[in-house]
C-alpha cells in the first residue's frame, strides 16, 4: 500500500507560487520573442531599412519594391498568355519619406526569369510566354524635415514612446 503525503497549506502556496512565476517568465520570454521576430521582419522591409540608413547617418538610399508579378501561361493546342499581378509601391513610398527621405528618382525593369515556348498548332511558328517581374528601383535623398516616425514594435507593446508628452497616444 503506497503512502500518499500531503501537503501543509505552507508548501501548496509555495508550489502554487513557484508555478505561477514560471508562467510569467514563460510569457515574458514568449513576448520577447515575438518582439524579436516583428523588428526582424519591420527591419527585412524598405522601410524598416530606411530607418536603420537615417539612424546611420546616410545621405542617401536606395531600394527596390517588386511592381508586377508576371506569369507564363502555355496551353497545348490553343496558344499562349500570362497572368499578371500587380501591387501598388505608393503605400511603401510614403512609409520612407516619412523615414525622413524625399524620392529623388525612380525607374522600372522588367526582369525575365523564364520563357517558355511550343510550336503553334496546326500551323507554322512558335507560341511564347514569358514570366518575370516588374521591379521598381526608388532613389532617395536624406530630408530631416520629413522625419514622422511612429513608434516601433516594442514601444507600442510597452505603450511608450520616447520624446513623446505623455498624454500622446501611441500609435
Amino acid at each position: 500500500m503506497a503512502l500518499i503525503s500531503k501537503k501543509s497549506p505552507e508548501q501548496q502556496a509555495q508550489a502554487a507560487a513557484e508555478k505561477e512565476q514560471k508562467r510569467r517568465e514563460a510569457q515574458e520570454r514568449r513576448l520577447a520573442d515575438e518582439l524579436a521576430q516583428e523588428r526582424e521582419a519591420f527591419l527585412s522591409t524598405p522601410v524598416g531599412r530606411a530607418r536603420v540608413a537615417f539612424e546611420r547617418g546616410d545621405l542617401v538610399f536606395q531600394c527596390s519594391i517588386d511592381v508586377m508579378s508576371q506569369q507564363a501561361i502555355i496551353v497545348a493546342m490553343v496558344g499562349s498568355s500570362t497572368a499578371q499581378r500587380s501591387t501598388d509601391p505608393v503605400v511603401a513610398l510614403n512609409a520612407v519619406c516619412r523615414e525622413g527621405w524625399d524620392l529623388v528618382n525612380g525607374s522600372f525593369v522588367f526582369v525575365e526569369q523564364e520563357q517558355l515556348s511550343r510550336d503553334k498548332f496546326m500551323s507554322s511558328g512558335q507560341n511564347v510566354a514569358i514570366k518575370g517581374q516588374t521591379v521598381g528601383y526608388y532613389v532617395f535623398k536624406r530630408c530631416a524635415d520629413n522625419r514622422c516616425v511612429p513608434a516601433a514594435p516594442e514601444q507600442r507593446s510597452q505603450g511608450t514612446v520616447p520624446g513623446a508628452p505623455a498624454s500622446s497616444p501611441v500609435l
